[in-house]
């Protein structure tokens, strides 16, 4: 079951494509738990468990709470629960004190703040000049 609760007032990431992310538009609850694969757009953030692959148009919180098992795939994510499978973003990952990922990222920029885990490997896109 998944609920839709719309905040206002959270700024994450800005977009440079003129879509308003500045409020999160979906929100997987502390006691909400999903088995399967999640598709969408706009800001979501998950603070329950899942387990399967997300495959999000835009950017992704995962709270203090959160227990993902599964594949990312996204443009920005902020990491602060626990991730078990392969992230990639096509700009921005920051994983941040509590954050805990087990698998590899593939990234344009990550930080990786004190008190953070990453136990995978990292790959960086680079942007290819074209001539």
């Amino acid at each position: 079951m998944i609920f839709l609760l719309i905040l206002r007032g959270i700024k994450m990431f800005s977009d440079k494509d003129g879509k308003n992310l500045d409020r999160i538009e979906t929100l997987i609850g502390e006691l909400c738990s999903i088995v399967g694969n999640i598709s969408g757009e706009g800001l979501i953030k998950i603070d329950g468990s899942i387990d399967g692959d997300i495959t999000w148009k835009d950017d992704i919180i995962i709270g203090e709470t959160a227990l993902y098992n599964g594949n990312i795939s996204c443009k920005n994510a902020k990491v602060n629960g626990r991730v078990k499978g392969n992230i990639t973003c096509e700009d921005n990952l920051i994983i941040e004190p509590l954050g805990n990922i087990s698998g590899d990222i593939t990234v344009k920029h990550v930080t990786i703040k004190e008190g953070a885990s990453l136990d995978g490997r990292c790959t960086m896109l680079i942007n290819k000049i074209q001539d």
